[in-house]
């Protein structure tokens, strides 16, 4: 017999004696008595041994609870649960060092059910093709989106956008290393934000995004790093057919920015105002990093000058064809060869470009003309507001070829937002130029304490010298895709440098601490990138045991009441 039979028989025999007993001494209540006995006995049966309740399982299903999981989420875990590093979880729920250490414990496991706040880096790989289930924790308060870019060229615009939770109606600040606010923009109803700055000199420089709620007051503070580089003038040839506010404003920004523009702008048949040795013969472009051409000088060149700028940019120059009016049929022709097809639509479209140049509802309206391109490989270099595609450019051989059919882009620096106007064209000519200089080691965009940074396109003898000046030989590797990499494990926050030869390469790393809201939710989507196909897991039906306070509280209730009664007739 087992335990729950052998302690039904004494329970019985001994209620059996106790009701015999109290039915032959004739005392007051005595069925009442007799009752509270036996349901004293069945009570005491059911705190020992509580009636179980069927719930439905996957077998083999390892639930993972993880930093940010709330009490709620906690309370609920069920089945097999553990606990990795930074989660206040009750004593009964195993702890573990790391995942991979759990799944050496749980073999059986084929499935996780991630609850919190997420995996951090540190247990992505263990999870990878596990992860079944993913029950998210609330975002924190804060920064929790950003985009930026690390590295720019002195002197050109640079963008950082993103978003914020819990911020309604507030407000970013973009704040340079003095602390002077460089940017600021409100957040759209979906706190998002866009913000445009300039790099003014080369070098490493630490802004700060600061987040501010619709009261004024700080939400949080993010470091924003960024290295600009020392650039080489691009040279820039510009072939119009006739002069406009455009070509004005164009023009201009090209001399603020350095570049060395060439250009040629038709004034009236056989008449052309030249700047430069604008010419299109087979040497002048190999020394050319850009063409622009617009679709009255195309139609003047000759069949040779096309032939020369096709092979120069099948070489690696950059062409900009801008279409500022309707396209006759024979350069619409000829564009096509360059895998653009465009075709005339019913009317031109008014578009905004506030979100996409970092504006403040500036109401600013512009001309998408009335054309339809068709370029399967191509990818967007800018877009309106409504997400309607304004330029594209697609890659040549060596080269890449855009096309771009906005028109009165110049009110933008008319209106005062020069840094805006400068934005646009800076990033469309980076996108297009002549590609220069030797391929840069790929640093680690997000570095942070105590996680692991990875470095690829190294070579053998490259270091990392740490923020005090330590510097740590890095072991290069190379992967099954032939990739060269290693990992190096930061132990302070500041600027970095990966050391190659005399050749410094710095990045940033953050304090563990920093950031919190941003690193949530960035384990937050790395989490749910790991959902997808998981190894086919069996349900099975668990019996698991009901509370046992409610018969304790009614066996402590009966059999206190009996000792009244007893008491009483004594």
């Amino acid at each position: 017999m087992n335990a729950p039979s052998v302690v039904a028989v004494v329970l019985a025999l001994a209620t059996l004696f106790g009701v015999a007993r109290t039915w032959r001494a004739r005392v007051p209540r005595t069925a009442l008595r007799c009752v509270l006995q036996i349901a004293v006995a069945i009570a005491l049966y059911l705190c020992l041994f509580p009636p179980t309740t069927s719930e439905r399982t996957s077998r083999g299903e390892l639930v993972v609870l993880t930093p940010g999981a709330t009490a709620m989420q906690i309370d609920a875990a069920h089945g097999d649960v553990i606990a990795l590093p930074g989660v206040d979880a009750p004593r009964a729920i195993e702890r573990v060092p790391d995942l991979a250490t759990a799944l050496r414990h749980h073999a059986d496991a084929r499935s996780l059910r991630i609850i919190g706040g997420g995996l951090p880096p540190r247990d992505r790989d263990a999870a990878r093709g596990l992860v079944a289930a993913f029950d998210a924790a609330p975002l924190p308060r804060g920064i929790v989106e950003l985009n930026a870019p690390t590295t720019v060229t002195a002197g050109s615009q640079w963008r950082v956008q993103g978003s914020v939770e819990g911020a309604s109606n507030g407000r970013v600040e973009l704040r340079d290393p003095s602390g002077a606010v460089a940017a600021s923009a409100p957040l759209d109803g979906g706190g998002r934000f866009a913000l445009t700055a300039s790099a003014k000199a080369a070098g490493p420089a630490r802004f700060s995004l600061r987040a501010l709620d619709a009261s004024g007051e700080r939400v949080d503070d993010v470091d924003v790093p960024l290295v600009a580089l020392e650039g080489t003038a691009l040279r820039v040839l510009l072939f119009a057919g006739t002069p406009d506010a455009q070509l004005k404003y164009l023009r201009r920004w090209a001399a603020d920015a350095g570049l060395a523009l060439d250009s040629r702008i038709g004034l009236s048949e056989g008449v052309a105002l030249m700047e430069g040795a604008a010419k299109l013969d087979a040497a002048s472009l190999a020394n050319t990093d850009l063409a622009i051409v617009d679709e009255r000088a195309w139609a003047a060149l000759d069949t040779a000058q096309k032939d020369t700028l096709r092979a120069a940019v099948r070489d690696g120059l950059g062409l900009l064809l801008r279409a500022t009016g309707p396209l006759p049929d024979a350069v619409a022709q000829d564009w096509k060869a360059f895998g653009l097809d465009v075709r005339a639509t019913e009317s031109a479209r008014e578009v905004s470009l506030d979100r996409a140049l970092g504006l403040a509802d500036s109401r600013l309206t512009f001309a998408s003309l009335p054309l339809a391109i068709a370029a399967n490989d191509a990818s967007p270099l800018l877009r309106a507001d409504d997400g309607t595609p304004l330029a594209l450019s697609r890659l040549l051989d060596r080269g890449r070829v855009g096309i771009a059919w906005f028109t009165d882009e110049w009110r933008v620096a008319l209106a005062g937002h020069r840094a805006a106007y400068a934005a646009l064209w800076s990033g469309i000519v980076a996108q297009l130029a002549r590609a220069h200089g030797a391929e840069a080691p790929a640093l680690p965009a997000n570095a942070r304490v105590g996680e692991r940074a990875v470095f690829c396109d190294l070579v053998d003898g490259d270091a990392v010298d740490d923020a005090s000046g330590r510097r740590t030989a890095l072991l290069v590797e190379a992967d099954p895709s032939g990739a060269r990499c290693a990992a190096f494990w930061p132990r302070e926050a500041g600027w970095h440098a990966l050391v190659r030869g005399s050749d410094r390469s710095p990045f940033f790393v953050r304090a563990a601490d920093a950031a919190d809201a941003l690193a949530r939710a960035s384990d937050a989507r790395a989490t749910r990138a790991l959902l997808g196909a998981v190894a086919d897991t069996l349900q099975e039906t668990r019996e698991t045991p009901r509370s046992r306070w409610p018969f304790f509280l009614a066996f402590l209730a009966m059999i206190t009441l009996l000792w009244l009664m007893e008491r009483a007739r004594r």
